[in-house]
């Protein structure tokens, strides 16, 4: 039997487990980060590889987002390690 205490550290440990918690932390704190009208059209759905993977409402915001990639990517890389943006 394993101790509690040595589960909850491995666990939190676990770098799968890391990104998980980090993109749950984007998605709540999202419209803080980028702004109200970014976040109302955009999420955040996954990190890979210090990726961030943005979902985007329309083709028009992707659009959009493709020319402010480097300033928004300074803005999340302040909560986190983020090194490029991929939208959706």
């Amino acid at each position: 039997m394993i101790k509690l205490s040595t589960a909850i550290k491995g666990f939190l440990n676990n770098p799968r487990t890391n990104q998980i918690l980090l993109i749950g932390t984007l998605q709540n704190e999202w419209e803080k980060i980028v702004g109200r009208l970014i976040g109302q059209a955009t999420q955040p759905i996954k990190i890979e590889s210090q990726k961030l993977y943005i979902k985007c409402k329309n083709p028009t915001w992707k659009t959009e987002l493709q020319y402010q990639k480097l300033e928004l990517i300074k803005k999340i890389s302040k909560h986190t390690k983020i090194k490029d943006i991929i939208l959706i």
